[in-house]
């Protein structure tokens, strides 16, 4: 087990590997330096912190001022790691989440976050979505992704997603067409109406409409049609 921030950097500083490195940094692209540690270790690292260390392990982590794209998403997912303190977890996240510099750090925390309650986390994160920051708001994006996309939800999803959501940031565009795509090849007949009104900027309707055309959940003659609907005007 790891108890303090410093052993947790050690460990990380243990699995550097330099040739991950050079393939991993330009697909993360983060803000943060990177130093090579597969995320898969970084999670089996979160998970041996102890839930009486949390606190003075993350407390270490917001004190290190040479942060690296490694350290973030270990903290990220320490902080979202199943426990009976929801309130902890939303207390860590909301100062967490802003420090997120990668796409990442965002769709690899957010999972950690299925067992909270749904309607939480819908509440708790929303205001995210009225940041400046597009890591930020695909964080919310990527919580109805990955939390609450389900027949109890999806009316809510496709609502905030058309009115609430403020497009034009790369990465948030493309969390809402990944989602957009999802809800396409779950809920056909309640998203197709937003595509045949085209209410989506184009980047977003298209990309969705191909994301959706590439599963195999979806009929050759639905992919068809999907096709017919890509907006082909500048």
């Amino acid at each position: 087990m790891f108890e303090t921030y410093e052993q947790c950097i050690a460990e990380l500083e243990r699995n550097v590997d330099g040739k991950y490195d050079d393939f991993n940094n330009p697909i993360v692209n983060s803000t943060y330096s990177t130093i090579g540690v597969r995320t898969p270790i970084i999670k089996k690292l979160a998970k041996s912190v102890p839930v009486s260390a949390r606190r003075d392990v993350l407390d270490g982590f917001f004190g290190d001022e040479n942060k690296t794209y490694e350290s973030v998403l270990f903290a990220g997912v320490l902080a979202a790691r199943k426990s009976e303190y929801y309130s902890e977890t939303r207390e860590y996240l909301s100062h967490l989440v802003p420090l997120f510099g990668s796409w990442a750090h965002v769709d690899c925390v957010t999972p950690c976050l299925a067992w909270a309650d749904k309607e939480a986390l819908w509440d708790d994160f929303r205001y995210l979505l009225d940041s400046e920051g597009q890591y930020e708001k695909r964080f919310y994006i990527m919580i109805m992704f990955s939390c609450c996309l389900c027949d109890e939800y999806i009316d809510r999803i496709l609502e905030t997603l058309r009115y609430n959501v403020t497009y034009g940031q790369y990465y948030v565009d493309m969390a809402a067409a990944w989602l957009l795509a999802e809800c396409l090849v779950k809920y056909y007949e309640k998203t197709i109406g937003l595509f045949t009104d085209a209410v989506f900027p184009k980047f977003v309707h298209n990309k969705a409409i191909q994301k959706a055309r590439e599963s195999y959940r979806v009929s050759a003659e639905t992919k068809a049609y999907l096709n017919t609907l890509k907006i082909k005007r500048n």
